[in-house]
């Protein structure tokens, strides 16, 4: 079913406020999920409403929990989220980021003690937006297992990159070869999911995304998406003091505490010294999207063009009606 837009955030808004959110951590968490069911994520979008409900109601996420930088040396510095929702995190850390690229340059923001903050490309969206490169990278509880093995150890590990341009490219992607959101989405509508993506619990192929989540999802690319997973493991769990591999909980199942880490880059290129380089690299980027397309093909796009420009035109989004009804029904649920 379509929604207004205005009426899904404030709707989901309520739901957050009804559960002890302030009026402002409510309504920036709402903005971020309702922006992805505009984009199209429906995995990162309303869907994850009630996962972060029970969150709350397990006394995992702190309404008004205290977010400090912990530790500073220049362009770099490492956040303590105090256990707040992870949007309101996250917009914190991408500004952070953005200050101290002010002023050295660079910045990179770690952090740790927070929350699951959504669409991990709704933050380098926003870094670009502002004359940045974004780059982003966070971890997620164990889905997958490292190339070679069968034991789920990784997260899903999404990594997002963001470039000042016109046209748009905000490059959001897991590791695994499907994102574990996606995975959910699918069994929520009874779809199945691709094949060669997922094994299930006895370490065999499966199109059921039931038996994925008991199951393990796959790197993506075999050795080369479980490096980049790996990676992403180290880079956000622990260099920013949080949890890594069997040690991380609370992405997914929130019912416990959430010991994620999240890593935010924003770069100034001015001080690469390409004062020019917003404008050679659209000019790149639009050379690419006029290229012939393939056969099987009606475009190039580049990576989260139609997605972004989507989110900024979109006045309604798709809303499946009975998630729908359940979000309407946490409104009142105190």
């Amino acid at each position: 079913m379509e929604v207004d837009r205005q009426r899904a955030v404030a709707v989901a808004a309520d739901a957050f406020r009804a559960h002890g959110i302030t009026d402002a951590d409510a309504t920036q968490t709402a903005e971020v999920l309702v922006s992805a069911d505009a984009r199209g994520k429906h995995s990162h979008g309303l869907l994850r409403l009630p996962r972060f409900v029970r969150g709350i109601e397990s006394g995992n996420v702190d309404p008004t929990g205290s977010i400090d930088v912990v530790s500073e040396t220049g362009g770099a510095a490492t956040i303590s989220g105090g256990s707040r929702l992870g949007p309101v995190v996250a917009s914190a850390a991408a500004a952070e980021a953005m200050d101290r690229a002010d002023e050295f340059g660079v910045g990179v923001v770690g952090v740790h003690d927070s929350n699951h903050l959504g669409m991990l490309g709704y933050y380098t969206d926003q870094l670009q937006r502002e004359g940045y490169v974004g780059i982003a990278i966070t971890n997620t509880e164990p889905a997958m297992p490292p190339h070679g093995g069968s034991e789920p150890v990784l997260g899903t590990n999404p990594i997002a990159i963001g470039l000042p341009t016109e046209p748009v490219f905000n490059l959001d992607m897991s590791t695994s070869a499907i994102a574990r959101g996606t995975v959910l989405h699918k069994k929520e509508i009874s779809e199945e999911l691709p094949s060669g993506v997922a094994l299930d619990a006895d370490g065999q192929p499966t199109t059921d995304p039931a038996a994925a989540l008991e199951g393990t999802i796959l790197p993506f690319g075999g050795a080369k998406g479980s490096g980049l997973a790996i990676a992403v493991e180290v880079l956000a769990g622990g260099l920013v003091g949080a949890a890594m591999g069997s040690d991380v909980t609370g992405t997914y199942h929130t019912t416990d505490p959430c010991t994620k880490g999240d890593l935010f880059l924003a770069i100034d290129p001015d001080a690469m010294g390409a004062s020019d380089f917003s404008e050679r690299a659209s000019d790149f980027l639009a050379d690419l999207t006029e290229r012939e397309p393939a056969a099987h093909v009606d475009e190039v796009r580049l990576p989260g063009q139609r997605s972004v420009e989507r989110d900024r035109s979109a006045t309604a989004v798709e809303v499946d009606e009975e998630l729908w009804t359940e979000v309407r029904e946490l409104v009142a649920d105190e």
